[in-house]
């Protein structure tokens, strides 16, 4: 039965291997295609052309890829081209991937903007100086231009929103924040001095996810536990080139209070800490975004959170290294049960509230215990597969099939 269904469906036949041949040269993507249909139309055709024996060479199967992508991917080919000694399908897959991934983050972010059309008409009483000519005529002159920098109709590059916003740091919000606060009305429960160091810390420990960024790196070198030298530089958006000083280790406490520690660049002229998803996805780890909140796990475990402020994502934690982190960590209570959990080979909090009780722990009084990523880690185990065996005893009594579909067809 099975013989038959091979002979009818997937004959070896020259005119067969020329029209599979023929659907994969001539594939191409639409613009308003996804990466993701795209890929399982290449992986359909792939499929077909194994089931009838043809080997296509991995470099070949990625150049073909490449060469099906639409005109608005041209940048994306170049890179993929240039400056490497050899290609791979797995590695066009995984890119292409993460550029959908960063279009769809952009393109979430645009929605939430709100654009705002002014217009101005002329006055009759500026006198004859104007000769006829109104501002409102360089307003629909200007109406026609589009903006290279994000696409939109109304305005130049210089003029464009987006630029601006790029280009204010997170420095002169803290500024404006902290003088308007102690200009104001300063409230009963703090000073001056508190105010700018809220401000301050917010500006300097916080850290944006980033998929454009190449590398985990910072500006604010009072992060740093250790550092090791390195020289390089980094390309900006706006082809502005930074020069990383150093290379070294950061430590950031997360949104469930555990210490992570990550590897960074030292580069000065940047204007925020970014946490490159480029470099976690190389590291094993995956990251899903929905209702404005990116999500960044490690298999089960969900390892980092970030938040959608302002367009971009800001992670959920804060490095503690700083000097306004470390004096502020100070007066932080202590976490006894936590400390006695990780002192006595990470016990159950039944079994620290028996100690705290009989007095064995030094005076300590323990409570709730707080969720541990070591617990969860330590008690893990790999659960085999159950024997199973089957005999048949009529003809297509016990059948192993496939499933795809839809059919295109």
């Amino acid at each position: 039965m099975w013989k038959m269904l091979e002979d009818k469906f997937q004959q070896k036949s020259l005119t067969n291997r020329l029209y599979q041949k023929q659907r994969l040269y001539t594939l191409q993507m639409s613009e308003n295609m996804s990466v993701r249909d795209h890929l399982d139309n290449f992986n359909r055709i792939i499929l077909d052309l194994q089931s009838i024996g043809v080997k296509v060479d991995d470099e070949d199967l990625a150049i073909i890829l490449l060469c099906s992508l639409p005109k608005s991917y041209e940048n994306f080919i170049d890179t993929m081209l240039y400056g490497r000694d050899s290609i791979t399908l797995n590695n066009v897959k995984d890119n292409l991937q993460s550029k959908e991934l960063k279009r769809r983050v952009v393109s979430s972010s645009n929605m939430d903007d709100v654009g705002l059309s002014v217009s101005r008409g002329s006055s009759m009483e500026r006198g004859n100086s104007s000769k006829g000519h109104t501002r409102s005529n360089s307003l629909s002159k200007s109406k026609k231009v589009r903006c290279y920098k994000c696409k939109e109709v109304g305005h130049i590059r210089k003029n464009s929103p987006q630029l601006k916003k790029d280009r204010n740091s997170n420095a002169s919000e803290a500024v404006v924040r902290s003088s308007a606060t102690v200009s104001g009305e300063s409230s009963d429960e703090g000073d001056d001095g508190d105010v700018l160091t809220v401000s301050t810390t917010g500006f300097a420990n916080t850290w944006v996810m980033d998929t454009g960024a190449s590398y985990h790196m910072t500006f604010n070198k009072k992060l740093f536990n250790s550092f090791k030298e390195w020289n390089g530089s980094v390309k900006l958006g706006d082809d502005e080139e930074l020069g990383v000083i150093d290379s070294g280790v950061v430590q950031i406490k997360m949104y469930d209070g555990m210490v992570r520690t990550f590897d960074a660049w030292y580069v000065p002229g940047l204007r925020k800490n970014l946490i490159s998803i480029g470099t976690l996805d190389k590291q094993g780890y995956s990251f899903s975004g929905n209702d404005g909140q990116i999500t960044v796990s490690k298999g089960a475990l969900v390892v980092m959170k970030g938040k959608l402020q302002h367009g971009i994502y800001v992670m959920l934690g804060n490095s503690f290294q700083g000097t306004v982190s470390i004096s502020h960590s100070l007066e932080q209570h202590v976490d006894n049960t936590k400390l006695w959990h990780c002192r006595l080979g990470h016990m159950s909090e039944r079994g620290l509230a028996v100690l705290s009780k009989q007095g064995l722990l030094g005076g300590a009084v323990t409570g709730k215990l707080k969720f541990c990523e070591s617990c969860v880690m330590g008690k893990q185990r790999r659960l085999k597969f159950n024997h199973g065996k089957h005999t048949s005893t009529e003809i297509l009594q016990y059948v192993h099939s496939d499933l795809w579909g839809p059919s295109p067809v």
